[in-house]
């Protein structure tokens, strides 16, 4: 995969990965639901995600190896797979998709936070205004379940855990993008996380139930579409798309989340996760703008 790709080919490849991405949010809570412990069913998608990928990568790479930059992959595999789903699984266990889905939409912020902090950008008042914003949205969607219960604020809580990941893995990954195959880091990546998502499922041996023919098709479409698939065309696009657009891309996540949870999970939202959620978007949408705004005046 180391063809040359447009940008606009690569924003194209975005929105076709986060809408599948999306839909694993209903993959994952109907998994979760068939009584598979969490990180039982994220190793048992990495280990079919790696038996996939590294026979692909050892044919058409010729190997497997990242020499020097395998300290930095294996922090995205940490960053971007185990710690990230630890935090989402245990959230789904606490809260809806559609709600879970609503918080990942504060990804955009936290990653223009960080390029703030780290990278020293520059940020327009109105932007900051923005973020307050979006920050304003998911408070509603949190605060929305919290009235349903402890449970649910806390898997809204582990939510927001999740995103910090998100937002790190999308700051690491562009240096190691630049250096190998789109495909040999994904390989990598699942190889990794198989690795040490290991102990965390023999934690949960005790919980271990049979697994019907539902869960494992919604393990397999994690495997190989969501995890396999996507996280390789994920990284080719990152190649092409700046940080910022890449984070922006993640909200159609809780738009194909929110539409198939209510229509194969039957979920529903409240009016203040309604909401939240509209706030969130808005901030996002007119970030965006604010943006390409700026693009085409640094342009001229």
């Amino acid at each position: 995969m180391r063809h040359s790709l447009s940008k606009s080919a690569g924003i194209a490849l975005l929105i076709g990965v986060n809408i599948m991405w999306g839909l694993s949010f209903i993959f994952s809570k109907t998994a979760l639901s068939e009584g598979i412990p969490s990180m039982t069913l994220v190793f048992l998608r990495y280990l079919i995600t790696s038996a996939l990928l590294v026979p692909a990568c050892l044919h058409h790479e010729r190997g497997i190896r990242l020499h020097a930059w395998a300290p930095r992959a294996f922090l995205t595999s940490m960053l971007g797979i185990t710690i990230y789903y630890f935090f989402e699984y245990s959230g789904l266990q606490r809260t809806t998709a559609s709600a879970a889905s609503l918080i990942v939409a504060l990804v955009p912020m936290m990653t223009l936070l960080c390029r703030v902090v780290f990278l020293r950008e520059r940020v327009s008042p109105g932007r900051w205004g923005l973020v307050a914003l979006s920050l304003l949205g998911v408070w509603f969607v949190i605060r929305a379940d919290a009235q349903d219960g402890a449970g649910s604020l806390a898997g809204n809580l582990f939510m927001v855990c999740a995103c910090l990941c998100w937002t790190g893995y999308i700051m690491v990954t562009p240096k190691l993008a630049a250096s190998c195959s789109s495909l040999r880091i994904t390989a990598w990546q699942s190889l990794a996380a198989t690795v040490t998502l290991l102990p965390f499922a023999l934690a949960e041996r005790h919980a271990w139930v049979p697994l019907s023919a539902k869960a494992w098709l919604c393990i397999f479409l994690l495997a190989a579409v969501c995890s396999g698939l996507c996280y390789v065309l994920y990284n080719v696009s990152m190649r092409v798309v700046d940080p910022l657009t890449v984070a922006l891309t993640i909200n159609i996540n809780p738009i194909t989340a929110c539409v198939a949870g209510a229509l194969m999970l039957r979920e529903t939202l409240t009016p203040m996760q309604l909401a939240g959620g509209l706030l969130i978007m808005v901030a996002v949408l007119a970030d965006a703008v604010l943006s390409a705004r700026a693009g085409t005046e640094n342009r001229a």
